[in-house]
């Protein structure tokens, strides 16, 4: 079975520019950086370091106090030797991806 890249969504993510905290729980491995879409079950963030696929991490709203976990289910290299990294939320929540902005999905026609 060939393995599809990016893996397929069943949901629309929304383009997002969100300053997150990324924690790594198994190396203490940190960054600061930005998403680039979101959705209630993930998000797409650019990264300056490889992070490596199944990696747990605390992902974290720069400006809020809510913090979740998430899954590493991809990285990729970009040619400007940043890195994109997919992360599966493991506890979706709606008030993702800002504390206290509710998440709404695009309307389809």
């Amino acid at each position: 079975m060939e393995i599809q890249f990016p893996p397929i969504r069943t949901e629309n993510r929304i383009p997002k520019k969100l300053s997150v905290e990324l924690y790594s729980f198994e190396n203490a491995a940190y960054e600061i950086t930005s998403t680039t879409n979101v959705s209630v079950h993930g998000a797409r963030v650019l990264t300056k370091t490889p992070w490596a696929p199944k990696q747990d991490v605390s992902v974290r709203p720069v400006s809020g106090n809510l913090s979740l976990r998430a899954h590493v289910v991809y990285c990729k290299a970009l040619p400007d030797r940043s890195f994109s990294i997919g992360l599966e939320l493991l506890h979706p929540l709606e008030n993702w991806p800002a504390e206290g902005e509710p998440f709404r999905a695009p309307l389809t026609h």
